[in-house]
């Protein structure tokens, strides 16, 4: 990979929430889950995003579920594109904005922006959820998901993702990064196209495996016994499973930092026959 190709485009997305919990995917794919009451970030979507048709959308809800929104609900979620990694300079595609409204859900995204010559934003009346749809144009390959199985969510399904839960947390317990690593091998491949990387050990950097493993201050906490909901995201071709806060139940405690939690996502796509982590 040369790192000095003419087309190293970054997209961007930025959000801005306040009194409001939401979930902003691209492709299917969530990119931020976040029941806080104030949000202000923008970071790269570059692993999410393809060339051709893309989608970006918002889901809203009230900060305290069964409550209306309050008059100062408000989210805005806007994609971005650079030319370059290093460039200040960046060019707005559309924004879905959302803005509490009392009781009607459609009138909610009024004003939100759709791409130039893009088609209208989609609402859906009973979801307080916004997406708009856009052509990009991108120097990556397909995705190594974007061929896989598609898949129906049955019991046998969940059954099978859950066993792959387990031996990922097996993996993380015994600090097993051959292992780790090899389970990540697709998304090691998709972040070095993503990120302009010359090499696949930038991109193994990048993801942190190697790191994580080498930190004796981070331990995987036991399997959670709770109850895991299965998502099929990535218009059925990926699968996660998430505890009742959407996050992954893949638990890791700094040892010398008690209070902090942090997750190992994964999001599984069928290749080949067996199963591998992509995002």
């Amino acid at each position: 990979m040369n790192n000095q190709m003419r087309d190293r485009t970054v997209f961007e997305v930025e959000i801005v929430a306040a009194e409001v919990a939401f979930e902003v995917r691209v492709n299917d794919l969530p990119v931020l889950r976040a029941p806080l009451s104030r949000v202000q970030t923008r970071f790269d979507i570059n692993p999410y995003v393809e060339s051709g048709k893309n989608s970006l959308s918002l889901t809203v809800r009230p900060r305290t579920r069964g409550r209306d929104f309050s008059e100062h609900a408000a989210c805005t979620v806007t994609l971005f594109q650079k030319p370059n990694p290093e460039s200040e300079d960046a060019t707005s595609i559309g924004t879905l904005h959302f803005s509490g409204y009392g009781h009607d859900a459609v009138t909610g995204f009024g004003q939100s922006v759709r791409p130039t010559g893009g088609d209208p934003i989609e609402v859906e009346r009973f979801g307080a959820k916004a997406t708009l749809t856009c052509d990009l144009e991108t120097s990556f390959p397909p995705w190594s998901w974007s061929e896989a199985e598609k898949l129906t969510p049955t019991e046998a399904l969940r059954a099978e993702i859950l066993a792959e839960y387990h031996h990922v947390h097996a993996l993380l317990a015994a600090k097993d990064l051959t292992g780790l690593s090899a389970r990540c091998a697709l998304q090691e491949r998709d972040y070095q196209y993503a990120y302009y990387l010359n090499s696949a050990a930038e991109a193994r950097k990048m993801l942190g495996i190697e790191q994580l493993v080498a930190d004796q201050t981070i331990e995987a906490e036991p399997f959670p016994n709770t109850v895991l909901t299965l998502e099929l995201l990535g218009n059925g071709r990926l699968v996660q499973l998430v505890e009742p806060d959407g996050k992954s139940p893949l638990r890791l405690r700094a040892t010398d930092s008690p209070k902090m939690v942090g997750r190992f996502n994964c999001v599984f796509c069928k290749v080949g026959g067996g199963w591998q982590i992509v995002r």
